[in-house]
């Protein structure tokens, strides 16, 4: 292995412990990649550039698996470094696809709780009250010129 290869390999072992701690299992970043497929129509909708960060990082582990099962990756280049440490720093950061995505399904969540709690009354029933009110307090005041009126005769 060549140095940038190197440099690669134990980037692409840092980010694949990362992600073996947040998904609990042995596969690392082919559980992130397997959890992007798996909510690819939301995160494609939501999130920025979600397919091109899904197959940056299948491209990303293609290399590594060419320089862990081959001779070495002759398409490996610095870019590539970068792009994994990148990859690793959105992770540190909670900036990274799948984050961004629960991020923003917590704030759809939080807002349709706050719409259905604050929700206004339906108007109808509002004005359904309204008139009923009127009508017994209607009711009430002829039944009174009644009694007042059937008290004078």
């Amino acid at each position: 292995m060549n140095k940038l290869e190197v440099k690669f390999f134990d980037e692409y072992k840092s980010v694949d412990n990362i992600c073996r701690d947040m998904f609990q299992s042995n596969q690392g970043v082919t559980e992130y990649i397997k959890q992007m497929e798996v909510m690819d129509a939301e995160g494609s909708r939501i999130v920025v550039n979600w397919r091109e960060k899904y197959k940056k990082l299948k491209h990303l582990r293609w290399l590594r698996n060419q320089i862990a099962h081959e001779s070495g990756a002759p398409d490996l280049a610095e870019n590539d470094l970068i792009e994994l440490q990148n990859f690793h720093n959105q992770l540190l950061k909670q900036v990274d696809p799948l984050a961004e995505l629960w991020k923003k399904r917590r704030v759809y969540k939080r807002n349709v709780v706050k719409q259905e709690y604050y929700e206004p009354v339906d108007d109808d029933s509002t004005i359904s009250v309204f008139i009923l009110i009127c009508i017994v307090i209607s009711v009430i005041g002829l039944f009174w010129i009644f009694t007042s009126f059937m008290g004078v005769l």
